[in-house]
Parts: structure tokens; sequence; C-alpha cells
């Protein structure tokens, strides 16, 4: 970096660190660091030089894309031979961001306090770089007023509320010339975000998008959360695009500096077909990964709509909105309720209570694994159950009209846990269960078609969801912590004939009834005619072991190899890898080893 490169930034982290906190957030107050900076304007750039160019950031902030672009420009031409255009809210940024393009030399400068939504000439400029804010637009009359000016004025924003980076993003398309390039940093969401389609389409159908570049905020490029992630977004207006060269989960600034970044080359075809409802961007570290996910894609019938498996909704009860049908079971039980070990709470004289089932209380292919320990909202806290039959939730519901409303209800269901990460040690936390309510922190899964033994499909699409082989193709494609129907719909299940679809059921059922209140489920079972005596299974090596032959068989249908499987279990580095499950054992004895060591066993058979 340049001697003046330094003083610029030495500057604008004085003024940033001098502004209320607060005021950083709301208005979205993070300068990019010219090791940022730099490499997007000589990558967005490097297309135009050869001619006098008119450069624009419309939220200049203290203009370190304007000082990186004449960093960029200077080796091809002298200073003056290009123009500079910007704007901002923020008078003092303005001064900062001409006092550091004046030490450059740089004469033709126009930056100006405005607003860069609305107050530049749309298709004048040859290159749009910047960073622009990450904010929502702030409930409050001023903000109500700023929604109705922007909204007519903006095509490509979704139905949901409007985020200043979305704006700026098709405001960038807007103010290019045909054939300018922009260079723009923007938060992960543009990739993966339900609300963030139309603007994917605008830069895949107008313009020829060439770099997704994602970075994960873990070193502390900004002064944010560590978890944040974000990317680097280059593109030419004009055309459509056929490949978009993309990384993901990248924390270095030098990787995005090198000469030829590594990188994965992502087919429009291959988006279209992996993410047909959603258009996002599976977030695939190498080639090999997409190749992989491509084929599973393949061999697959969709989980959900018209043609899926299964239907999706939220849970029974939101935890907010509903919140007045809930009875805090500590305050039940102080009142003479006590639980039957069925599920239900009774008192004499009073109407049943039944137990509510949250999130935290199932885990993989296990009914029962969270008992609240205390607290409620943000600061709940749950423990391990003393036993299977310990069921201990926060919160009781009425009984009698969720019995009334039976017939409605399939009487069994998939609970799979609506919030999660494609780093935890599971993505996908499924648990077979019976008729139960559930609060909104799980997703509540049912036939769509129930046919002759519609439990048997339930049971083995619930071992289909707990296997590692669908886990690590949701990791791919699950971005932020939602696992909602947005991102479900182009997930897909193994096709797979009648007798493995009884043996997954099988499996599924004997590690998921496994209490008192699950007995139902063998009921139902034995009712179809596809199971026979009740054999739950709780010990806990036997449930490693059907485990394993869960992933064997799943990743069998799926058409995975031993090298695939190879690659999918590799440890770390990889960010979204299987090394942090079972971790309190041997490695060699964790899950995913035993689904390799069972496939190398076949091998030498």
């Amino acid at each position: 970096m340049s001697e003046s490169n330094e003083s610029w930034s030495t500057e604008t982290a004085r003024y940033q660190d001098g502004l209320p906190l607060e005021r950083r957030k709301r208005d979205g107050i993070w300068f990019t660091p010219m090791e940022l900076a730099l490499p997007t304007a000589r990558r967005t750039l490097a297309p135009l030089t050869g001619r006098a160019l008119r450069i624009c950031d419309p939220a200049v902030g203290g203009g370190s894309f304007l000082l990186a672009a004449a960093t960029a420009l200077r080796a091809q031409h002298p200073a003056g031979t290009h123009k500079f255009a910007g704007v901002d809210l923020d008078a003092a940024a303005i001064e900062l961001a001409v006092k550091a393009l004046r030490t450059q030399g740089e004469p033709r400068l126009s930056l100006e306090v405005g607003d860069g939504l609305t107050d530049l000439e749309p298709e004048s400029f040859d290159c749009v770089l910047t960073n622009p804010p990450w904010e929502t637009l702030q409930d409050g009359d001023d903000a109500k007023a700023r929604v109705a000016k922007l909204r007519p004025l903006f095509q490509h924003q979704g139905k949901g509320k409007l985020y200043t980076y979305r704006l700026f993003v098709e405001r960038a398309v807007q103010l290019l010339r045909p054939g300018g390039r922009l260079g723009l940093i923007v938060p992960a969401s543009l990739w993966f975000d339900r609300d963030a389609e139309p603007l994917r389409r605008l830069l895949l159908d107008t313009c020829e998008w060439q770099w997704l570049f994602g970075f994960e905020n873990r070193e502390r490029i900004f002064a944010i959360d560590s978890r944040y992630r974000f990317g680097a977004v280059i593109a030419t207006k004009g055309g459509s695009t056929q490949e978009v060269q993309v990384a993901f989960g990248k924390t270095k600034l030098e990787d995005w500096a090198a000469r030829a970044p590594t990188h994965v080359a992502y087919q429009r075809q291959e988006l279209q077909h992996l993410s047909p409802h959603s258009g996002t961007f599976v977030e695939v570290a190498t080639r090999r990964d997409l190749d992989i996910l491509t084929r599973m894609h393949a061999r697959g019938r969709a989980l959900l709509g018209e043609h899926g498996s299964l239907t999706w909704r939220q849970g029974d009860f939101n935890m907010t909105s509903d919140k007045d049908q809930f009875v805090r079971r500590e305050q039940a039980e102080q009142d003479g309720y006590r639980h039957d070990g069925t599920g239900i709470w009774r008192c004499k004289g009073q109407g049943d209570l039944i137990a509510l089932r949250q999130g935290a209380m199932i885990y993989d292919l296990q009914a029962n694994s969270g008992a609240h320990d205390c607290g409620v909202g943000h600061k709940t806290r749950w423990r391990t159950p003393n036993g299977p039959d310990e069921l201990v939730p926060l919160y009781l519901v009425a009984a009698e009209p969720w019995r009334r409303n039976k017939t409605t209800r399939f009487p069994a269901r998939i609970g799979l846990r609506a919030l999660s990460n494609a780093t935890n040690e599971r993505t996908a936390i499924a648990c077979l269960l019976p008729d139960v309510p559930c609060g909104n922190s799980l997703g509540v899964l049912t036939p769509r078609k129930p046919g002759g033994t519609p439990l048997r499909q339930l049971a083995a699409a619930t071992a289909m969801l707990a296997s590692l082989p669908f886990d690590w193709a949701l990791r791919m494609r699950l971005g932020g912590t939602n696992l909602n129907r947005f991102v479900l719909t182009d997930c897909m299940l193994p096709v797979v004939d009648e007798q493995r679809t009884t043996e997954l059921a099988v499996l599924a059922l004997r590690l998921c009834a496994t209490t008192r209140w699950t007995h139902d489920l063998w009921h139902l079972a034995q009712t179809e005619g596809w199971c026979g005596a009740r054999d739950p299974v709780t010990n806990a090596q036997q449930r490693r072991e059907l485990t394993t032959t869960i992933d064997v068989s799943v990743g069998a249908a799926f058409g995975l190899s031993y090298s695939d499987v190879e690659w999918l279990t590799r440890g770390e580095p990889f960010v979204k890898g299987f090394w942090r499950i079972e971790r309190e054992l041997p490695e060699e004895q964790r899950r995913p080893r035993r689904w390799l060591a069972a496939l190398r066993q076949d091998l030498y058979k």
C-alpha cells in the first residue's frame, strides 16, 4: 500500500472510531479496507483500460473505492484522464474522500453530499464501484416516506423489507452505460436469500456476471460479527450470464488479491438444475463438490412441491403470536398438574395439558434429547434428560383443542429443526414423532399424498433426512440459519425401491420410537403391516451401528462411490465438513469414519 493510501486508512479509521456505535450500525458506516477495495477495483476496471472513464461510487463513504480505482488506473494513464463521481449522505466522509483523491493528483472530481439512490443520472458511467450500507430501512415516519419514494424506482427488490444493499445493487445496474462494469461488496444474502432472487435474475439475465467471491469475517476484515459473510460481485452490463466464477467461505484478502483466485466455474445450467425454484447458489468449495451434488440431484425426487414426497409447515404454534396459549410447565406443576408418562399433564378437575415440542428437544433420530433447565426466550437453557422417558418441556398447551382437530392431521410427523447452520455438527436434525404439537422452531413434515402405507413412507423419509448424504447436500445449500420451505423446496430425497423403503422405515422407527409417548408409532406400523414386534434401540453402540446402516443405504441410493464418500467425509480445514460429529469418540469410531469403513469392508468382501 502506498504512503498516501496508508495515510487515508489512518484518517478514515480515526473518523469511524469517533462515531457513536449506534450511528455506525444505523447508517452502515463501515469503510472498506484498501486491501479489499484495491483488488476489487483492479479486477473490475481491467477490461475497461485504454480510454478515459467515468467512475462512480453512489455510496462513497471515505472514498476507498475511488481511491482504489485511481491507484489501479495510474499505471495505464496519467492523473486527470478519468472523472471520479460520487455522493454520500455524510458530509464529513465526503471531505475525507475529496482530500484522499486530491493527494493522488486527481483534479476531475464530482463528489457531493446527496442520495446515491436518486441523485445520479442513469446510464452515465463506465464503472460503478461501491460498498453500500448493509441495513434495512428502519421503521418511523422518515423511513416510511423514504420507502414510499424508492419503491416505484426499483423493480427487483422482492416483496419483503427494503434493504439498502439490494437497492444499491439495482442502482449500480441503472447507473451503468451498456458495456459498463460494476464491482460491489455485498452481504452473502445476495446469493441465497429468497427476497434477493429478483436481483440474482437481474444480474444473470441482463449482465455478464463474472465474479462472486465470498468471504467469512473470521479474521475481522470488517469490525463486525466474525460470523458475518459477504462477497465481491463483478459484472458487465449487457448480454446474459452463462457462467459465474464463484468462491465461498474465504477468510483471507490475499485470496482475492491473487492474480488468478481459486474458484469454481458455476454454469448457468447447473444453477437452474440445482436450484430451479429459488435460483440460489449452492456454496460448494470445489468443482468436485458441484459434480457430486449434481449427480445426487439427478438420482433424487423433490422433497417438497407439486411432485414432492412431503408437505411442510413451520410448526403448529408460533412462539410469539401464540404465546397466550402456552402454560409454563413449572407453573402447571405448582398448580397440581403431573405428567402421566405419555406426554400429557393431568390435574383432577382441570383440562389436560400436552407438551409443546421445541427444536432443542429433538436431535438426530432422538425424540427426547433436550429437557428444559431454566429461562425463557433467548435465555432458555436445556439439559440432557435423565432417561428416555423424562419429558421436560418448557411449555404445555391445552390438550382438548388439539384432540378435537385430530382428524385433520396425519397421525405421525417428521420434526425437522428449523434453526440450523451449515457449519454445525449436524445441519439436518430430523426425528419421527407421533401426532404432537410443535412450536415454530420445528418444521413439520407429513406425507403429501398418503398411500397404502403412509407411515412407512414417512419413516423412510425420516431416515433419509437424518442421513449424512442428505446432510452433506443440505450443508452445501444452506446459506443462512433458517431451514424453511424456500431452502427445502430445491432439496432432493433419493428414489428407492420398496424393499429399501421398508428397511429404512424400520431403522427410523427403532431409533425414534424409544419412549412411552412414542408407542403409537409402533401401533401404526403394525397396522400397516410392515413392522412386527416392538423393537426400540436405546443402546448407544447399537444406535451407532444402525445410523451407519442408514448412511450406507442412502449413500448407495444417491449413487455415491467409495471415492465420493471419502471426499464427503474429509476432515478439517473443510469448514462445512463432518469433523465435528461425535468428537467425544476416537476419530475412527465417529459416524463419518464408520460410514467409510463400512464401504471399505464391502469393497473387500
